[in-house]
């Protein structure tokens, strides 16, 4: 039974397919800063990787019951929210845009803080966390409907089920926040 899918969603999967590389450019642009930010490239990295594959999820989600197309949803949302929130952080300055000998330009311009990470990079982790683990559960409500398995980088934990959940409020809105996030973080 196929379901029909809403136009955002088709946007949101367009999304997912071409964040990869955008991501990947905000992760050379932390290196080429000369900061040492090993971690939160990682995490950026990952999520680069975890991006398309995730896409093809929510993409297979929604050819099964409404329970896992609601929860690919779910998942498109999160991954919305993290789109908008790097785009709101504004990673993508490269050293070379920042006037390094004016502090006012360093604050204005470049808004991953100099001396410390830290409660940026635990946002960006309990993000992921939170999107590997629905990616989990739509895997693992996939799985259970025989759905032929997905290929590529990421491999998917399959766990228990949990109650059915409602799609998410305000879907349209997030993802068209969420393309306009992904221009502006491209550009």
């Amino acid at each position: 039974m196929t379901l029909a899918i809403p136009q955002e969603i088709s946007t949101a999967l367009e999304v997912l397919d071409s964040i990869g590389a955008t991501v990947n450019t905000i992760a050379i642009n932390l290196g080429a800063n000369r900061l040492d930010r090993r971690s939160f490239r990682k995490y950026l990295c990952d999520y680069a990787d975890r991006a398309a594959s995730d896409g093809r999820l929510i993409n297979a989600s929604k050819e099964d019951i409404p329970q896992c197309a609601n929860r690919g949803l779910l998942l498109a949302y999160a991954h919305m929210e993290l789109i908008c929130w790097l785009a709101n952080n504004n990673y993508t300055m490269s050293s070379s845009s920042v006037k390094w000998y004016s502090w006012r330009k360093i604050r204005a311009k470049y808004c991953l803080p100099l001396l410390g990470v830290s409660p940026q990079k635990s946002h960006l982790l309990k993000k992921l966390r939170y999107i590997r683990t629905i990616a989990d559960q739509v895997y693992a409500e996939i799985d259970a409907k025989n759905v032929p398995p997905l290929d590529g980088p990421v491999r998917y934990r399959k766990v228990s089920a949990r109650p059915p959940v409602d799609p998410p409020p305000g879907m349209d809105d997030l993802v068209h926040r969420a393309s306009l996030a992904h221009k502006q973080l491209a550009q």
